[in-house]
């Protein structure tokens, strides 16, 4: 091939790479724009527990102004705060706040059922994972959102978390250890976090603790300021859900981190039970010393849960 020949193909590259581009050059940042939804993209369960922790307000406060701080584009418009009134938060809400853990089997129906068989020992669709999730609200109607944290999972493969917006915020531990005693370990070299769950036999039938978890955490979900990514770069068309979002791709570029996911319920048993968070050290104190100073922490509020659940996506979700 002559240098000529060269030139013109790469020319021609360069050519159909701006075109493919450029229709996502039309769409400028836009803080606060119409709010637009798509659901049930995604089927899951997860099964499980999950507890609410008292920690200091103020180590909460600046974790949302940090979260600000890194949206260049429209974090000074996000409307998100703490909460000053929860179900059963009797506590101090000028001093203290609260964060939920969720530790659960999630299985993943929709990429269980279309992701292709070479794909199959790389993606994950059915894993443990222990979750840190923050109660906000957003917006002048107080809308109340969950802010993903800090997830952890032992699976080796690569994990697409069905009712976050993004995997950024996943750490991959070395193990996750049961016992018969409902005490989980999970180790990453020598830092550990040790918690345990026990099940009360209540008069209470989870209906009350049932409605307050629903209250605290709505029924959205975001990982702001991270970009929303379920994945789809890697997937292509080859996933259901994929096939949707790459219709709106490049809106959805422009909304960066402003993005929730929102889901509808299909089944759902739950129960009173207690979760005791023993021991942090580390990596996991350094993560979340707001929670390591307070153990052993148990929670005032947890349930054990069963849950079958359908997700999408709207945006913007937190400018609105």
């Amino acid at each position: 091939m002559v240098p000529n020949q060269i030139e013109i193909i790469n020319h021609t590259r360069f050519l159909v790479i701006l075109l493919i581009s450029l229709p996502c050059l039309i769409f400028a940042t836009v803080c606060g724009s119409k709010q637009k939804a798509l659901y049930d993209l995604r089927r899951f369960k997860v099964v499980g527990w999950g507890g609410r922790f008292i920690v200091n307000r103020n180590a909460l406060e600046q974790l949302l102004q940090y979260r600000k701080q890194h949206d260049a584009s429209c974090g000074k418009d996000v409307k998100l705060q703490l909460p000053q009134s929860l179900p059963h938060s009797s506590y101090n809400v000028s001093q203290q706040g609260e964060v939920t853990l969720f530790y659960v089997t999630v299985t993943d129906h929709t990429l269980a059922d279309e992701l292709p068989n070479s794909l199959k020992h790389q993606v994950a669709t059915s894993y443990q994972h222990l979750l840190v999730a923050l109660p906000v609200i957003v917006g002048t109607n107080e809308e109340h959102v969950l802010l993903h944290i800090q997830l952890f999972t032992n699976t080796t493969k690569k994990v697409l978390v069905p009712y976050t917006t993004s995997n950024r915020e996943v750490t991959h531990v070395e193990s996750i250890e049961e016992d018969d005693d409902g005490r989980v370990t999970l180790r990453l070299g020598s830092d550990v976090m040790t918690f345990q769950v026990i099940n009360e036999v209540k008069e209470d039938d989870g209906k009350n603790v049932a409605k307050d978890f629903e209250k605290v955490h709505g029924k959205a979900f975001t990982s702001y300021p991270s970009s929303f990514d379920w994945g789809c770069e890697f997937f292509g068309s080859r996933i259901s859900f994929c096939q949707v979002l790459n219709e709106v791709w490049c809106e959805l570029a422009v909304f960066g981190g402003d993005v929730c996911t929102v889901s509808s319920t299909s089944s759902s048993e739950r129960s009173p039970t207690s979760m005791t968070v023993t021991k942090m050290t580390g990596t996991f104190r350094d993560m979340f010393p707001y929670l390591a100073e307070t153990v052993p922490s148990e929670s005032f509020e947890a349930e054990t849960i069963t849950r079958e659940h359908a997700t999408g996506i709207k945006y913007p979700c937190l400018t609105v």
